[in-house]
This record gives C-alpha cells, sequence and structure tokens, in this order.
C-alpha cells in the first residue's frame, strides 16, 4: 500500500466477466479513487502483475502463482477467494503468510443458499419429487394410499453452522415458519433465531430432537464425518438430512445404508462426497431424495450481490477499514 493508493489485481476468467456484465465490471474497476483495479483473466498474466499488487482477488487456477509474493518483504497484504469456500486458498504458504488478511466471499450467498436449503425442505415434507413422478404419468395422485405431507410449522430443525448461510436459514425458519431452531456454532452465538445453541458432546441428543438437520458448516478436519454411522442413528426415522455445504461433512456409506435402511426419512442434497454424483450411485434412484448440482448460489441475484462484495471490500481496502468475510487461517473457513 502507499500514500497514492492501492492496487488491486483480479483474476475474472471469461465466465465471471460474463456473470458480473460489462457494467458491472466497469463499476468494479471503478469502486473507489485511491484503488487501481486490474482485471485480467490469463493466470500468466496474474503472475506478471503480482509483484506490484497490495491486495489480489483469486480464483483456484491463480493459488499457485501466489508464492513468489508470500514474503514478509512484498507488497501483498490482502488475499480474497472469489469462491465462497476458500480451501483451495489456504496453501501451507499462504497459512504461513500472517501479514496477509484472508477473506472471502461467503457473506453475499448466505441468503440465496439458505433459500435453497428451504426449497429441499419443503420439497421432502411436501413430496414434490412423488409428483412430480405423478405429473410426468399424467396421473391424479390423491395420495389416498401414502403417508401424510409433513408441515414445517412447530417442527423443530437443528441448523449445524449458523454462520452466512446458517443464519438466514434461522431467522426464515424461525420467523417465517414458526419452527424451532436450534443451532451449533464454533464462535459467534448471537443469532436471535435460535432458540437454542448446542455443544458439540450433546450433538447426538439434539440430532434426536430434530425434524429436519441442516448442514450449512464449513467443511474441516473437526467437522469432516460428522455425520457418521453414529449420527444418523441418534437421529429420527421421521427426519430429513438437508446438505447445502459440503459432502465431505457426511460419511457417504454410512448415509447410503440409513437411507436404504429408513433410519432417516430422506435427505435434499444440493453437494455429495464425490462430484459429479457417480452414475451409478443408488442416490439417484431413491424416491426419498432429492439432488441438485451443487448451485445453491446459483440464482439470479448471484452476481450482483457478488459484485457489490468485492467492491465493498475494496473500497474498505482502500479506506484501511476492517473487511468483510474474514477468513481465520487456522480454522481454515
Amino acid at each position: 500500500m502507499t500514500a497514492q493508493g492501492v492496487f488491486v489485481l483480479a483474476h475474472i476468467p471469461p465466465f465471471l466477466r460474463a456473470m458480473f456484465g460489462e457494467e458491472g465490471i466497469r463499476d468494479l474497476v471503478a469502486t473507489h479513487p485511491r484503488a487501481e483495479v486490474a482485471l485480467v483473466d490469463e493466470p500468466a498474466r496474474f503472475a506478471d502483475l503480482l509483484p506490484r499488487a497490495d491486495a489480489a482477488l483469486v480464483m483456484q487456477s491463480t493459488v499457485p502463482a501466489l508464492t513468489p509474493a508470500l514474503q514478509p518483504s512484498g507488497r501483498l497484504r490482502w488475499l480474497h477467494s472469489i469462491p465462497a469456500g476458500a480451501e483451495a486458498l489456504l496453501t501451507p504458504e499462504v497459512i504461513a503468510a500472517e501479514q496477509i488478511v484472508l477473506t472471502s466471499s461467503k457473506g453475499p450467498m448466505g441468503p440465496m443458499v439458505a433459500e435453497h436449503a428451504l426449497a429441499l425442505m419443503i420439497a421432502l415434507a411436501r413430496d414434490l419429487p412423488g409428483f412430480a413422478r405423478s405429473q410426468a404419468a399424467h396421473r391424479w395422485d390423491t395420495r389416498t394410499d401414502a403417508p401424510p405431507m409433513v408441515d414445517l410449522f412447530g417442527k423443530t430443525v437443528l441448523i449445524l453452522g449458523v454462520g452466512a448461510i446458517g443464519g438466514h436459514l434461522a431467522r426464515i425458519c424461525r420467523a417465517g415458519l414458526g419452527m424451532r431452531v436450534l443451532g451449533l456454532a464454533r464462535a459467534r452465538r448471537d443469532n436471535p433465531h435460535v432458540d437454542r445453541y448446542v455443544e458439540p458432546a450433546d450433538l447426538h441428543a439434539a440430532l434426536g430432537q430434530a425434524d429436519f438437520v441442516a448442514l450449512c458448516m464449513a467443511l474441516t478436519a473437526e467437522t469432516r464425518g460428522i455425520i457418521d454411522a453414529a449420527a444418523l442413528a441418534a437421529m429420527r426415522p421421521t427426519a430429513f438430512l438437508i446438505n447445502v455445504a459440503r459432502g465431505g461433512l457426511v460419511d457417504d456409506g454410512a448415509f447410503v445404508a440409513a437411507l436404504q435402511a429408513g433410519t432417516i426419512a430422506g435427505a435434499g442434497l444440493d453437494t455429495v462426497a464425490v462430484e459429479p454424483l457417480p452414475e451409478g450411485s443408488p442416490l439417484w434412484a431413491m424416491p426419498n431424495v432429492v439432488i441438485t448440482p451443487h448451485l445453491a448460489s446459483k440464482s439470479d441475484g448471484a452476481p450482483g450481490a457478488v459484485a457489490a462484495f468485492l467492491r465493498e471490500n475494496i473500497r474498505r481496502f482502500a479506506e484501511g477499514e476492517p473487511l468483510l468475510g474474514i477468513v481465520d487461517r487456522h480454522a481454515r473457513y
């Protein structure tokens, strides 16, 4: 950073440029009078300009080019992962560069991913996949021989990870649907829409109280496989599992076995352990599973929300203000 201003280097590949649109790109470049913002679409050009940069906004393909700029004597003081998930950014070299602030675009995705989680919950509760099959067969299905549909009103949802996504889901569920909300959170526990926070040691007891379990947490060494065979066994046989976070949170083998055995009622999945989901996976054919291909954040509002988030953080960086979307390099999210 210099007295004259800051130089912000951003890797904007063609798909991002198309997503933001030319007006959005112009606004990004003109974010702040003391911020020179350079947008490049080739990793080689990014590497050439990086030694000049005070800040870098990166995609996964540009992370390997960062290493030479991570020395304390270098100019770089802020690294931002344009994807909300910062796993690709957190190389050992980046983690060790304590002088550099790390952020990601995890804030603006919260409302849209929470809405998708709700859509999966409603689809399962009202058996929308079953009605879609009946519609495709031109069958007027009055459900006379089927179990009743499930109300969300008055039910209990357990949200694992009450952050940008889980916090919005808590608000929707409690304020909009009259649900009881339990939450598991590592750090902040001040969401007013959570009726009760649970301790990690009490997870299995909380799972036994929930009608819906929503996974909204980051994938870390501590959370990998948090929904294992024991956790699934602790759930009610009438409960649904919703995953809009990361597939690695779930023990895939135990999960499939639980669905096949009826240990849980069903699942709504925007993410799975192996993506794309293999053609031979039994999950495809399960009538009580709703699958979307990891696109919960791909809505009409996403481009504008992400662009506005980037502009606000560039403004804050130029003004020396605290940045949004801080990533804890040691907690790895």
